[in-house]
């Protein structure tokens, strides 16, 4: 028994390296492409070589701009903490019992509609059947856009996806922060193609005698062409994602309501609105990896069943009254997932 609980500490230990390979290779490639960029193409080739002292400068001071907001977005993306429901919403052992008890689905079904009024607990989002959303792994009922993660092992605050390249779960949290990587990831790619593709021309072109620095050149321009497809292919689509004021989850999967009807419009408030409660009511920080999200990641403004598309059934400020005292979220860091 003991050495079959050593074995399962080791696989776990070795599961969670694993999983920031991703994470190496990508802080890796940004190391190596800073160094590329900065003095290979800036300093040796521009500043050295041609004595473009100027173009050497301005080509420095932006690349290092959009670095350091690319870093910076990419780091709150991977070590912002992860919202899971408020303890309110997680059943007590005694109520799992009674679960555990139930013999039935029905019966199952009314102990859980009896913890929900109990609790009050502010959900409007339903299974197909049209019964609350119990998890059964986290022995919690699930607030409204919150999904379950196998990776993370726990129910997550609305859920977009898990990202192997950040090492957790794009969620509530840090959505503001992973469409910052990708923006201002395409942004640095596009940049360094163009800036660097005079350079490398000459070098291919004119050059009989390849050197380091040429090829060096040449792999930066090809990975920024590589990456500038895929980072652009996320980038816009997130966007478009957030202008309807949907996850990645929800695009596949729309929200199910009490009356068992599904609208992918649920939460869909107008393009404005959708795009102030990602990135806040300033515009000046909207670009900054700063947290000016709106709401609580438990509750949501909502579109009206009635056809008025602005109109608000329900605001997040009258739910933060049902959830009371105990509606501290549960708050962890991307490190104590893995």
């Amino acid at each position: 028994m003991g050495s079959c609980d050593c074995m399962r500490e080791f696989c776990c230990c070795l599961v969670r390296v694993v999983r920031w390979i991703p994470v190496v290779f990508v802080s890796s490639v940004i190391v190596w492409a800073s160094y590329a960029y900065l003095f290979e193409l800036c300093f040796f080739h521009l500043y050295v070589e041609k004595d473009a002292k100027v173009r050497a400068g301005l080509y420095g001071i932006v690349f290092i701009i959009l670095m350091l907001l690319f870093v910076a977005s990419y780091a709150r993306t991977i070590f912002m903490p992860v919202g899971f429901p408020p303890r309110k919403f997680y059943f007590t052992r005694e109520w799992q019992d009674e679960i555990k008890a139930s013999r039935d689905e029905s019966t199952t079904q009314m102990i859980i509609n009896r913890f929900v009024h109990l609790q009050g607990i502010p959900v409007r989002n339903r299974n197909y059947d049209g019964g609350y959303r119990y998890c059964v792994k986290c022995s919690c009922v699930k607030p409204d856009r919150a999904h379950h993660c196998s990776v993370c092992g726990q129910c997550v605050l609305k859920f977009d996806h898990h990202c192997p390249w950040v090492n957790t779960c794009v969620n509530f949290y840090n959505y503001k922060f992973f469409i910052l990587f990708l923006g201002y990831g395409f942004t640095l790619c596009i940049f360094g193609m163009a800036t660097n593709l005079e350079t490398v021309i000459n070098f291919f072109e004119y050059t009989p005698h390849k050197t380091i620095s040429s090829i060096q050149l040449g792999i930066l321009f090809l990975l920024s062409a590589v990456f500038s497809i895929s980072l652009a292919a996320l980038f816009f689509y997130h966007l478009y994602l957030t202008a309807r004021n949907r996850t990645t989850f929800e695009s596949f999967r729309s929200p199910m309501l009490e009356n068992g009807r599904e609208d992918k419009h649920f939460f869909n408030l107008g393009v404005r609105r959708n795009y102030r409660e990602i990135f806040g009511e300033s515009p000046w920080q909207w670009f900054l990896p700063t947290w000016t999200s709106e709401g609580n990641g438990i509750t949501f403004h909502e579109r009206s069943a009635f056809g008025e598309r602005y109109s608000l059934l329900r605001t997040v400020d009258e739910d933060d009254d049902l959830l009371g005292d105990d509606s501290d979220v549960e708050v962890f860091s991307a490190t104590e997932l893995v």
